[in-house]
């Protein structure tokens, strides 16, 4: 059976919105607010598919193919400096994101200007990236295309926004051409997006261009190339016009579509997507929703047993249930200061890395500016200051944007190591929670809504060579025109030093606040969450046994009612985890 992904997440979306309704019946609506953010996440989850290739492969043309529109004018990808993101939305929309974090919606017709390099010529405009959004189908599913600068570039220019970005990617798509080999820039791109990218698709684009003989030929020799000079073992490439496709997506012509073979690519996306990301991904929402309806349905039994149990002996079992919750909270306590004091170990790898960091360059960097100041003494005193600033602003830049992935994944794994072992905790006293609750009312309990490991986004970026005014006093910038060489000379050289110096703990100091401000904010919203967490438990609880209670007051006809009501929703929840339960074997099989 062909089970695409888009298929299964429909179906998962469907009976997630049916435990939200339920949630809502029965007026939980943190469960309620709870399944919602399951169902957004699954629905907007991002799947980032970046584009590859050199000007004349058909970039622009494949884009368009597979968004059914020509949304990207010609003139804008072969020039594109700068990231460009497209996305699913209700309508077209464009926006500029700035490096410091503002945006700005433009028209379509603007997006040249912020992009390429002739409307945004050295980034002067801080963008960090576009983001177009455009009602596509194929988007739907979450698929987010990526338009890079071209292939040589992103590496040339080494750009700490293209740079944090390809950890993001989740596949890639290089562009071939049936009319051009593949240039050596490509070759040695292709060498390093493997630590980045978990796959690569290949497309060897206008295949309209060759007879029908010649096709095996050119595919061959593609695969020859790919293996010979990228390293690229047992490669599939797939043969396709993107210019086909999109004149069969524009005039509605089947004929021309299936000609293309743009179908063979998007089928083997589709499984991509399924076999090793969204399989994960659909697991974890079932099961979320399972929870969620196991916790649902732990207070339909709870407040079925309460109609049906004498009045005194519900009296006695509350009584009981608010001294075991009354204890767990202060567990709840004594866990909050062993955390915080758990954070501090996290602080610490944070401090030893950066100072370790700083030391080194330090060191490494004013040899560098020493190097530089022999070789270039003879110069004239604006050109050797000139020169020291760009080694300066170079080595730093190589330096951040090579360590601040490295120190991430240090600073990330203590982070996570604590964040999942006390998350563990809280899920163990949640579970002890509803299993006492359980006992006491004599119910049974067989799933519930757990805490997730906390996960955040940095906003880091860094600065160099901004505030040269402020960094190098007027004296020595006047000095280096006006006075006398030998005299110049060692000014320029010690204010260049304690350049190196302050760029380092300027931009150190961005990073620790960074980190330490996304640390916090995490343990805050943890510990936010647990406490949460167990209120809702308690309140729901007692919500029920008030209800419950309220109705008990009723006669005998009115409560058998309530009961055969409560009966059919525990029903329909049972269903609904049936339901789900399939699906998850539908994915594993």
């Amino acid at each position: 059976m062909d089970i695409g992904f888009g298929y299964l997440k429909e179906k998962v979306l469907n009976e997630l919105e049916a435990v939200d309704f339920y949630a809502h019946q029965r007026e939980s609506l943190h469960l309620a607010a709870y399944v919602k953010e399951v169902r957004e996440k699954l629905r907007q989850d991002r799947f980032n598919l970046v584009v590859l290739g050199e000007f004349k492969r058909g970039k622009t043309t494949f884009l368009n193919a597979l968004l059914g529109a020509e949304i990207l004018p010609t003139a804008v990808v072969p020039l594109t400096s700068i990231i460009t993101e497209i996305r699913y939305g209700e309508i077209l929309k464009c926006k500029v994101c700035f490096l410091h974090g503002g945006t700005k919606e433009i028209e379509l017709s603007e997006v040249a200007g912020y992009v390429t390099e002739e409307g945004n010529p050295g980034n002067e405009k801080k963008v960090k990236l576009v983001q177009l959004e455009y009602p596509s189908p194929y988007l739907k599913e979450g698929v987010v295309l990526i338009d890079t600068p071209g292939v040589g570039s992103v590496y040339q220019n080494n750009t700490h926004e293209t740079y944090n970005y390809l950890p993001k990617v989740d596949a890639a798509i290089f562009m071939l051409s049936s009319d051009q080999p593949l240039s050596q820039a490509e070759c040695d791109f292709l060498k390093t997006i493997k630590q980045y990218s978990t796959k690569t698709f290949f497309v060897l684009n206008k295949i309209d261009y060759l007879e029908d003989k010649d096709r095996q030929k050119a595919l061959d020799f593609a695969r020859k190339i790919l293996k010979e000079k990228a390293g690229f073992e047992n490669v599939d490439v797939i043969p396709l016009s993107a210019k086909m496709a999109l004149e069969g997506k524009l005039e509605g012509d089947e004929k021309k579509l299936s000609g293309s073979n743009i179908q063979e690519f998007t089928r083997t996306l589709e499984q991509f997507l399924l076999a090793e990301k969204g399989a994960a991904m659909l697991i974890a929402a079932c099961s979320k929703g399972i929870n969620t309806a196991d916790e649902l349905l732990m207070g339909i039994e709870l407040e079925i047993k309460t109609l049906v149990t004498p009045l005194e002996e519900l009296r006695s079992k509350t009584s009981l249930f608010d001294k075991m919750a009354g204890k767990l909270c202060q567990e709840k306590q004594d866990t909050k200061y062993i955390f915080q004091g758990e954070l501090d170990k996290v602080y610490h790898v944070l401090e030893e890395e950066i100072t370790r960091f700083q030391k080194r360059q330090s060191i490494s960097i004013e040899n560098e500016v020493d190097r530089l100041y022999q070789e270039k003494r003879s110069l004239s005193g604006r050109e050797l200051l000139k020169s020291l600033e760009t080694l300066i602003e170079s080595k730093l830049k190589f330096a951040f944007e090579n360590w601040e992935p490295e120190v991430n994944e240090k600073v990330n794994v203590a982070f996570e190591k604590v964040v999942a072992r006390f998350t563990d905790k809280a899920n163990k006293a949640i579970e002890e929670l509803l299993r006492q609750s359980a006992d006491i009312f004599e119910i049974t309990v067989e799933g519930f809504t757990k805490m997730d490991v906390l996960t955040d986004d940095s906003k880091l970026y860094y600065i160099f060579g901004q505030e040269q005014s402020m960094l190098l006093p007027d004296p020595v910038k006047v000095g280096a025109i006006l006075l006398p060489r030998f005299i110049s000379g060692p000014r320029i050289l010690k204010e260049m030093k304690k350049k190196v110096e302050r760029e380092l703990d300027r931009n150190c100091g961005r990073l620790r606040s960074d980190y330490s401000d996304r640390i916090y904010k995490s343990a805050m919203k943890f510990q936010r969450t647990f406490e949460e967490k167990l209120s809702q438990i308690i309140e729901g609880t007692r919500t029920v046994l008030t209800r419950a209670m309220d109705k008990k007051q009723r006669s005998e006809k009115e409560v058998n009612e309530v009961i055969a009501m409560l009966n059919k929703e525990r029903d329909q929840l049972v269903n609904i985890k049936a339901r789900l339960k399939t699906v998850m074997e539908e994915i594993k099989f």
